[in-house]
């Protein structure tokens, strides 16, 4: 593949990258706006950064300070941190000069890992270390196992992603086709979970935990693979990830995992607001496992 047609198909591949998460922001709640040549994305209830920002707007190349601007004001009406999310690669590095002329400085940058399947490229699914088992729960006992499993402290969280986590739209979303969930057994007690979204041909493998006591690159690995499998076998030609820790990273390239750039936030105050992160999970009805 040439230099010109390998940059073609990395933009290709952030295209639908961003897309799949503008999609998933709208699922969960987020209304969409188009500002001159900005779209202002906002959640009427929760506050979490990944649901209020502002983004350029699709199969725009650049976007001048006054247009960032108005709509950032806009933002702001509706009580927002002013914030915006661009997908680096997407556009030119001068972009991010043009952000910080108007005074917003780097708040976060997420990675972006893309694995592409195709007849040469399937991913196998892995044999199962002594006593493993996975399931993929359907029912709201299931469902709500599975927020035990990723809620509870004895659990590492692998992946913090691009995507916000609700309780409560599970059943529908996987009922729909957007959504699969994974629950890695061994000996019977739920030590892994791992969740998956889809939008058209994309995956995003979202979340992952696993049990302290067995987090090792291997069983990882395991947690990976299935994943990988299960979304091939949904029919996804591009699977990615966001925000992998350092063994995740690791883990996915030795997959087959490419980096594919970033995600990158500007914010006018680079400090969380602790009252989002209060928000993350209060627009659904928590489950009750008894």
């Amino acid at each position: 593949m040439s230099e010109s047609a390998a940059v073609k198909e990395s933009r290709r591949v952030l295209r639908l990258i961003r897309d799949h998460l503008a999609d998933a922001h709208h699922n969960l709640g987020a209304q969409r706006e188009t500002v001159g040549l900005v779209e202002v994305i906002h959640h009427p209830e929760n506050r979490i950064p990944y649901l209020n920002y502002v983004a350029p707007r699709r199969n725009t190349a650049w976007v001048p300070g006054p247009q960032l601007e108005a709509g950032l004001d806009h933002l702001r009406e509706y009580g927002r941190l002013p914030r915006v999310y661009y997908v680096e690669g997407l556009y030119p590095p001068i972009f991010a000069k043009a952000l910080r002329d108007i005074g917003l400085t780097v708040e976060s940058e997420t990675a972006l890992m893309a694995y592409k399947v195709d007849a040469q490229n399937l991913p196998e699914k892995p044999t199962m270390p002594t006593g493993m088992r996975v399931d993929f729960p359907d029912t709201q006992e299931g469902v709500a196992l599975w927020w035990y499993v990723w809620r509870n402290a004895h659990f590492d969280v692998i992946t913090h992603g691009t995507e916000p986590l609700f309780i409560g739209r599970d059943l529908r979303e996987i009922t729909l086709g957007h959504q699969v969930d994974l629950l890695l057994y061994r000996y019977n007690f739920p030590v892994g979970v791992a969740r998956i979204t889809f939008h058209g041909t994309t995956a995003h493998l979202s979340a992952f935990a696993l049990m302290k006591e067995i987090r090792t690159p291997q069983n990882l690995r395991v947690l990976y693979q299935l994943a990988m499998h299960r979304a091939a076998t949904c029919n996804a030609e591009l699977i990615f990830t966001s925000g992998a820790d350092e063994t995740g990273q690791t883990v996915s390239r030795d997959l087959g995992f490419v980096d594919s750039g970033s995600i990158v936030c500007y914010a006018e105050t680079p400090v969380t607001d602790q009252q989002e992160v209060d928000d993350i999970h209060v627009a659904e009805p928590i489950f009750i496992l008894r």
